[in-house]
């Protein structure tokens, strides 16, 4: 597998566990209002039901928790 594929990975990998610890401490109802997301999505990311969310997806929960909302 080529280095760049591994390495997107990788960070992909890190996106979803700095969102998935990040949310472990927060209202899921609240926050998936904030960012625009439905509920259900917010709470199968944060109990890792799903480990392969869109990219797009993370972004906006990564942002979102960056902002200490």
């Amino acid at each position: 597998m080529p280095k760049q594929t591994v390495e997107l990975r990788e960070a992909y990998e890190r996106l979803r566990e700095y969102v998935v610890a990040g949310l472990a401490d927060r209202n899921l109802s609240k926050v998936a209002k904030n960012v625009r997301l439905h509920e259900n999505t917010v709470r199968s990311i944060a109990n890792g039901n799903n480990k392969t969310p869109a990219i797009e997806t993370l972004e906006k929960l990564a942002d979102y928790l960056a902002g200490g909302k």
